[in-house]
């Protein structure tokens, strides 16, 4: 063959379809004639996102957390309404005042609640105004959410998540 030695092909080895030589199975383009030998694959995560992009998804991250939020607030306020009538109307205030028994339990009631909504409305407010500080008190909130009930595990894991994602973090942090 035209005084050539000829190569042996290697089991991690293909032929080159131009000049019929080995080359490597990985390789795209064969080193000896320079024909491309397979197509290279690009990920779609490549992609770059425009900065108004990252920031659109940074705020969708972080929806999740601020309807859960919401959500949480407004119970919150429905359990203050529906329960300080029930304390003021109790039996062992019947009659013309308010016992003592019941104005404790208003108060223990208002304060109780009132705490519980404050904790959860200080990190949304963070979260709307594009603080910093938003980032771990909602993560001290979300554990105190895993603990509270036992759907807040599998809540508060997804919207853990979200609260760590890169854009969410980036979002909270551009307007500093």
């Amino acid at each position: 063959m035209n005084g050539e030695d000829i190569q042996e092909k290697k089991p991690d080895e293909i032929y080159c379809p131009s000049c019929a030589r080995p080359i490597k199975k990985d390789a795209v383009v064969c080193p000896h004639c320079g024909v491309q030998v397979k197509e290279l694959k690009v990920s779609a995560e490549v992609r770059a996102m425009a900065p108004e992009e990252e920031l659109e998804e940074g705020r969708r991250q972080l929806g999740g957390v601020k309807v859960f939020y919401w959500f949480v607030i407004v119970v919150l306020a429905f359990y203050l309404v529906v329960f300080v009538p029930v304390f003021i109307t109790s039996p062992q205030s019947m009659g013309t005042y308010i016992g003592s028994y019941s104005l404790s339990g208003v108060i223990t009631l208002v304060f109780v609640f009132g705490i519980g909504m404050a904790i959860y409305i200080a990190p949304l407010v963070g979260i709307i105004k594009r603080k910093p500080f938003s980032v771990p008190f909602t993560r001290v909130i979300l554990i105190i959410t895993m603990f509270g009930f036992p759907i807040g595990t599998i809540i508060g894991a997804t919207l853990w998540k979200r609260i760590n994602h890169p854009l969410a973090k980036k979002y909270l942090h551009y307007g500093v």
